[in-house]
Order: C-alpha cells, then structure tokens, then sequence
C-alpha cells in the first residue's frame, strides 16, 4: 500500500513546484498559497509511505497528521480567499491562518501518543493514536477549510459558466477540478482520523492528481 502514497507525495510535489513557479513569476499570493498548501500535502504523504516502508515512529506520526490531517485545508481555503477577496481581506485571512497553524503544530507536536497503536503495518488510526483534543482541531480546521475551498470554487465556476468567452469556460472548469479534489482529499482524510488507511491512501492520490489537472486547466491552450 505504501506505492500510494509514495505517488501522491509526487503528484502533490510537482503540483507545488508548478505552484511556485507561477508566483515567482506572477506574484499571486493565492499561487503561494497553493504551493504551501500542496507541499503539506506531499510531506504527509511522504511520511505515510515511511511509516508504511520502515515503521511508525511519534516524529513520522507527528508530520504525517499535522500535514495530512490538520493544516493543509485551511491554506488551500487561503488560497481561495486570495483569489476571490480582496486582497486587503486575504492578508487578514493569511493572518488567521498562520496563528491558527502554529497552535495546531503546537497541540499536535505537544501531544501524548500511543505507542501501542503505532506498532502497526497499516497506517494507524488517528482516533487510535492521538487524543480527542487534537482530532477535535482537526475537524473544525478541515471542515471550515472545505467550505472555503469548495464553497469559493463552485461560486466561481457558476459565475464564469454564465459567461461565453472560452477563456472564461476553461477556467470554470478548472474550478470545479479543484472543489473536486478537494473534496476526494476532505473525506480521504476523515477516513484516514478513523483508521481507513487504504481509502486515504488511495483517496489522497486521486484528489491531489484532479486537483493537479484543474491547475493544468488553467493553462492557456488549444481548443
């Protein structure tokens, strides 16, 4: 099982270069934020094909579930708010991301673990191996950052789709990839908070790679 999230560390990865690339050029801080949002995504899923390949330890744990389950949805929302707000109204969103970060990292790093349920083939269950404090973090940073992400992406995509010019469609449709896989990735992580390693695995995998293809959408092309 681990060649899946092996996969998705590399799809994420090249997603957050391509990312980068675009705001050195461009300097959009929605690109920036994107970039961060899937460097955590490849750094979780880095972490679960180590746990899966040479075993868990509290530090691969640790990465895996602050990257993979905590803060990564919240910055994708912040991307989305750069894009859509003002920009006045995204550096205040960047403000509460960022404090909101260093507390997750703060509750994640600072919490007592299983070392029972870490012994494990699989990838463990977070409800297994983390307290409910951290895992009640985890879903309120999750479920507010997938109304954002979706919420936005959907909003634009319908007022583009109003529109005729292709330019316009194309970028409807590179939205809607986006809420896509956002929202494969959202529920992906549930399972993962629950002990469903095979679904988040694959989930991640097929969430990063639409997500990947709403970006490649955005390009200017042919047809």
């Amino acid at each position: 099982m681990w060649v899946f999230p092996l996969a998705a560390a590399g799809v994420a990865g090249a997603f957050s270069l391509s990312l980068s690339k675009g705001w050195r050029a461009r300097r959009r801080p929605n690109l920036l934020a994107w970039a961060v949002a899937l460097a955590m995504f490849a750094l979780a899923s880095g972490a679960a094909a180590w746990g899966l390949l040479w075993g868990w330890s509290s530090g691969v744990f640790r990465t895996y579930y602050l990257f993979g389950a905590v803060v990564n949805v919240p910055v994708l929302a912040l991307g989305s708010i750069y894009l859509l707000a003002p920009r006045a109204a995204g550096h205040v969103a960047a403000f509460v991301v960022a404090w909101a970060s260093l507390w997750a990292a703060f509750k994640v790093i600072g919490a007592p673990l299983d070392q029972v349920a870490l012994a494990t083939s699989s990838i463990p269950a977070g409800s297994a191996v983390i307290g409910e404090s951290s895992r009640a973090l985890s879903r309120a940073y999750s479920y507010a950052g997938f109304l954002v992400v979706v919420g936005g992406a959907l909003w634009s995509a319908y007022k583009l789709r109003r529109r005729n010019q292709y330019d316009l469609r194309r970028l409807a449709v590179a939205n809607s990839l986006i809420a896509l896989g956002t929202l494969v990735v959202a529920v992906a992580s549930g399972f993962a908070r629950y002990g469903r390693g095979a679904v988040f695995a694959v989930g991640l995998l097929a969430g990063i790679s639409v997500m990947f293809a709403g970006f490649l959408k955005t390009r200017p092309g042919p047809g």
